[in-house]
């Protein structure tokens, strides 16, 4: 090769480097280059092998390029029609612009006339192993993912694997690694998918242009209901995706963002996003996700008209326009469970919505969703219309069958999920499901009915998984860097410099913890089925507990419904609208915080008592007393989001009677009455004392000298490793420690030991089955609700694990109040009381409400 074609080669690597990275641009300006070279060089091509093969792989790579900067595809395809002629007989590069021409056609969205190129340019290549060969594989294989035929799409991406390692491009076979994990994730196999897509970044790493990386991260995380990391990592691809001209990939970031934007409930947003993500298609001449983002403005628009004067004829509008969008999409031939199976369910779940039942019917009966091809959420949101549809036709039982079929597809997705942040996002798919549910239960006007409908939605969600073997490396190194991290920005005196570097340290230890995090979502688990808890077995368990009642809060429709059941049967009563309640419990959980500061003064603190008082008594009477549960003996209240924020032991009628909270319904079996919690030689008491309160050290020896056998951690012995060393087998397990409950991240809601933070996201594969957990520490009784109704904390993490209850505050508690009344709480556990029993005995009728909970299933005698 002479020197000018030798520098043609240089700047044609460089600019193959910007394709692969998707600078299309600056792609575009260096095959142009090359281009120009070879013209003035004078070289002919037809008898210059090397000149040949530059100017036609320069010609296809600037055709890629001018598509992907400008949207049009007809001149790309002259420039690849130009590039044939000058082939040759070179099978080889024949082969390598046919591949383009069929890439092209699959990016402007014609699957089929891309699929006849790819399957042409690949026979004639045959089987010998070229790098032609596993990239025509590769770009077959996604187009075939994105068709839904998820068998064939696997054998060509393990064809382009295997050709990709014979020829050694470690970056095709990336690329097929990271595919295949999509493939997983298509299948509804989240832990296979992350894990797939982690190994294939390591075998070269960047290799995947970042946008294009995370664009594919989101889809995964929002097939998982982590839909609020999913919209991060969109955020992530927005950025990159800044000053390029790759006006595909931006239009369908906006369009996942729209489908974030309606599962966060902000469905104006989610028209925005999609109506911007339609024209960019458009403009694109791409109709196949033109399409796409037309469904997901439908569904914001139904969304957006619920409840409305005008639903009705908006329903019936987005009917017509949900029957023609599939019409248009199997004319296109793009992938049913793409556009037209959601469409079809969207146009039924308009009409049955909008009253016309038997139309409603007609619709859904051709729809038929195959589990080994439709993604987890198009078969949930299948039953979900289906039991909308029955329910509506009066066919309860087979409206009920079909939201059976519902949960027990979802109990399937959360058997193969390990971490408890996994398994509590998942319950997102389920919150369309659950709504048809309890609605239809609460048209019947039956408490039984609508208690069985919202604890078979909670049901399927509740306990995570233990997660098995032994614990990943690579998360224990992040979880102790982000906890070095935090440390170091703590030990930081005051000034502008010391705050900018305390900013860095906090943020280089958000993204330790959020790594940790991502790292989790792919673990195995062993996990625990929980079998729904239905109103008649509660009330025969109940019979043999006089004085014994469930209180079950459901929200709904922006009213607050309460469902009673004791041992007599089940009573139900609207309660009224839900957001006076709501702000009463935050007016009281911002006094309880400010009267936890003992230097404030007597005056505010008396108007912030008063204030206290007013909302406590508010919430007695407009929901304990209005369901009759004032001077229940033993009350068990099961609520979520908000309502778990409140000390429900501190309402004036609660005054000394055991109340226990919890965000499902569940029961455990206790022995006769005084029988012990007593340790013995395998079953120990922990009692752990944290830096820097006053009275911790004093707590703990407290505590201990109520057990016999108790194990004390204090001081520099009382690191995190050394207490969760001492976690398994312990009975009751003791923390007085600073808490921290982070409400954006909440598994790494915190107590602070001797050598930093022990975060709840290290509890993974605790064992604290069966044990008592006492968390002696402010605010880590709080959670965080997810999408789908599910919440998250310290204290929620232990519960999920298995622990038997968790005694936590839900507002700021003072260590000196700590210390007079955990004592009191261990004596009472230690002479056999169960713990919300316990904790009513303790709790001194002092001047202030203490705002401890038991948190954990009501404990009833077995029978």
């Amino acid at each position: 090769m002479d020197r000018g074609l030798a520098q043609a080669q240089a700047t044609y690597d460089a600019a193959h480097l910007a394709l692969q990275a998707g600078r299309m641009p600056a792609a575009l300006r260096g095959y142009c280059s090359v281009l120009r070279s070879l013209d003035r060089s004078g070289v002919a091509v037809q008898h210059d092998a090397d000149a040949r093969r530059l100017r036609v792989r320069s010609t296809i790579g600037a055709a890629l390029a001018r598509f992907e900067t400008d949207g049009h595809l007809d001149p790309a395809l002259g420039e690849l029609d130009e590039a044939e002629r000058l082939c040759g007989g070179d099978r080889t590069l024949l082969v390598a612009v046919r591949g383009q021409r069929g890439l092209l056609h699959l990016r402007s969205g014609d699957v089929r006339t891309a699929l006849r190129e790819l399957d042409e340019a690949t026979s004639v290549l045959g089987g010998e192993s070229t790098l032609d060969l596993a990239v025509l594989l590769l770009n077959r294989g996604a187009l075939r993912l994105e068709q839904g035929e998820l068998a064939l799409a696997a054998a060509d991406l393990e064809a382009a694997l295997h050709h990709s390692r014979q020829v050694g491009d470690r970056s095709i076979e990336a690329k097929a690694g990271h595919n295949l994990g999509y493939l997983e994730f298509l299948r509804g196999d989240l832990a296979a998918a992350l894990r797939a897509m982690e190994d294939a970044a390591r075998i070269a790493p960047g290799e995947r242009p970042e946008a294009v990386a995370a664009l594919d991260r989101s889809r995964v995380l929002y097939e998982a209901g982590l839909v609020t990391d999913a919209m991060v990592q969109l955020d992530l691809a927005a950025e990159a995706l800044q000053g390029t001209r790759t006006r595909i990939e931006r239009a369908q970031v906006d369009l996942d963002r729209a489908r974030c934007a309606l599962d966060l409930e902000q469905p104006q947003r989610a028209r925005r996003l999609a109506q911007r993500a339609r024209r960019a298609f458009t403009t694109q001449g791409n109709a196949a996700w033109a399409l796409r983002a037309e469904l997901v403005e439908l569904r914001a628009v139904m969304a957006g008209a619920a409840g409305s004067p005008a639903q009705a004829p908006t329903l019936g509008r987005v009917a017509r326009a949900a029957e023609a969008l599939a019409a248009r999409a199997d004319e296109l031939g793009v992938a049913e469970s793409a556009v037209s199976l959601p469409a079809r369910l969207l146009r039924a779940d308009a009409l049955v919505r909008a009253g016309r039942v038997g139309e409603a019917q007609e619709a859904l009966s051709g729809v038929r969703t195959d589990p080994r091809r439709a993604p987890l959420s198009l078969r949930i949101e299948h039953e979900a219309v289906r039991a909308s549809v029955w329910f509506a036709a009066g066919e309860r039982r087979r409206g009920l069958q079909a939201v059976r079929r519902g949960h027990a597809a979802l109990a399937a997705q959360r058997a193969r999920l390990g971490s408890v942040d996994a398994v509590t996002a998942a319950a997102a798919h389920g919150v369309h499901l659950q709504h048809v549910d309890v609605r239809a239960a609460l048209a019947t006007g039956r408490g039984a009915a609508v208690f069985d409908a919202v604890e078979r939605g909670r049901a399927t969600f509740a306990r995570g998984g233990a997660v098995s073997g032994p614990e990943d490396e690579r998360r224990a190194q992040l979880v102790t860097r982000a906890r070095e991290l935090l440390e170091r920005a703590r030990a930081l005196g005051p000034g502008d410099v010391v705050s900018a570097e305390r900013d860095a340290l906090f943020r280089e230890a958000r993204a330790c913890q959020d790594q940790a995090r991502a790292a989790g979502w792919g673990a195995k688990s062993d996990q625990v089925e929980v079998v729904a808890l239905t109103a008649r077995a509660l009330t025969d368990a109940l019979r043999d507990e006089p004085g014994a009642a469930v209180l079950d809060l459901l929200q709904m429709g922006g009213r607050l419904v309460g469902i009673m059941v004791d041992g007599d049967g089940v009573r139900m009563r609207d309660l009224g609208p839900l957001e006076g309640v709501l702000d009463a419990v935050r007016r009281a959980s911002a006094d309880l915080g400010a009267l936890a500061d003992a230097r404030l003064p007597e005056a505010i603190r008396g108007v912030a008592r008063a204030s206290l008082d007013r909302s406590l008594d508010r919430i007695d009477r407009g929901v304990l007393a209005a369901m009759g549960a004032t001077h229940v003996e033993r009350l068990h209240v099961v609520a979520r989001d908000v309502l778990l924020q409140l000390p429900w032991g501190a309402l004036p009628s609660r005054a000394g009677l055991p109340t226990s909270v919890n965000s499902w319904t569940t029961l455990a079996r206790s022995g006769p009455p005084g029988e012990s919690l007593a340790v013995d030689d395998a079953r120990s008491v922990l009692a752990v004392a944290g830096p820097q309160l006053e009275h911790a050290n004093a707590e703990v020896r407290a505590v201990a000298a109520r057990w016999p056998a108790a194990t004390r951690l204090q001081d520099a012995a009382a690191t995190c490793a050394a207490t969760r060393a001492a976690m398994p087998g312990a009975s009751v397990i003791h923390l007085a420690a600073h808490g921290t409950h982070v409400p954006d991240n909440p598994l790494f809601s915190s107590v602070r030991l001797a050598d930093g933070e022990l975060f709840a996201h290290e509890l993974e594969g605790a064992a604290v089955e069966g044990a008592v957990v006492v968390l002696s520490a402010c605010e880590v009784g709080r959670s965080t609700r997810r999408v789908g109704g599910e919440v998250l904390g310290l204290k929620s993490a232990f519960l999920r694990l298995g622990a038997s209850a968790v005694i936590a505050a839900v507002a700021p508690l003072r260590d000196d109040v700590a210390a007079a009344v955990m004592p009191e709480l261990h004596g009472r556990l230690a002479a056999g009381d169960v713990p919300d029993v316990a904790l009513a005995a303790a709790l001194p009728a002092s001047v202030e409400p203490v705002p401890l909970v038991c948190f954990g299933p009501l404990r009833h005698r077995a029978s």
